[in-house]
């Protein structure tokens, strides 16, 4: 079975304060990955989100919604050189966890058009896993799009795209900061433990994020993912709280832990 990771910006950085990551977390985070991998080899994909280091240009710059000026290709830079300087702090702590990471630059791989995935030659995304023992990592970044210029693609657009890859229908597990998703967020005094991909229902209730973020938060999350297991893209997607230890453990050994979309 192959399984698709996301370690969340909100949970690997500190969201309101620019440019920090969590070293402590996401150590913990690379053990627990690194005692469940050396057991069970089966494929694994490990994506992350920019948090406190992409986001905040990102929304002072627009650049999701497209890059034209001068200025906003200055904050393409700027937004793709935070995401890179995340990504090489969260590829050295999980290298150090004894993990074989290697790490591809979506930005130097990936075209748009529209925000939608035009190219993406992940061959050898498969073969580092498949032939040659390793463990990719792949992160939320900046790509050249032919009719915006620009814009950023979450490890959730990644992640929908790299599920057409495959033989077989990944899951996904999602680790942020949240439990999952909540009946009543900001209150959180319900939690729901499993979502129907089928259930059309009005998801509006769902909020998007306490801090910024500018590919659409929980809302996004949820609609995206909803979808690929409605279109039998996914087989499942758990989104749960990766700030308690073993929670993690939990998600990638099956037993259940936060909101489940089936």
């Amino acid at each position: 079975m192959i399984t698709l990771l996301k370690l969340g910006g909100s949970l690997i950085t500190d969201k309101d304060s620019p440019h920090t990551a969590r070293p402590d977390v996401i150590r913990r985070l690379g053990k627990e990955i690194f005692d469940y991998w050396r057991t069970d080899h089966s494929p694994l994909i490990i994506g992350h989100g920019s948090g406190s280091f992409g986001h905040i240009p990102a929304k002072r710059y627009g650049t999701r919604q497209g890059v034209k000026s001068a200025e906003d290709w200055a904050g393409f830079a700027e937004v793709h050189a935070e995401a890179a300087a995340l990504n090489q702090i969260v590829t050295n702590l999980l290298r150090e966890s004894g993990l074989p990471i290697i790490s591809f630059v979506p930005m130097n791989q990936v075209k748009t058009n529209n925000g939608s995935i035009t190219h993406w030659d992940t061959s050898e995304i498969v073969k580092s896993f498949s032939e040659y023992g390793l463990i990719p990592l792949i992160f939320g970044d900046t790509v050249f799009d032919t009719n915006q210029g620009g814009t950023i693609l979450s490890t959730e657009d990644l992640f929908e795209h790299l599920c057409s890859s495959f033989a077989e229908k990944p899951r996904i597990l999602l680790a942020g900061l949240e439990d999952g998703v909540w009946y009543d967020f900001p209150r959180k005094t319900k939690l729901i433990t499993k979502i129907s991909a089928s259930d059309k229902d009005d998801d509006s209730f769902i909020q998007g994020s306490a801090s910024t973020d500018v590919t659409g938060g929980m809302h996004e999350k949820v609609r995206l993912m909803k979808e690929l297991v409605r279109n039998n893209r996914a087989q499942s997607v758990t989104i749960f709280s990766g700030e308690q230890a073993g929670n993690l453990t939990n998600a990638l050994l099956g037993i259940q832990t936060g909101t489940t979309i089936i």
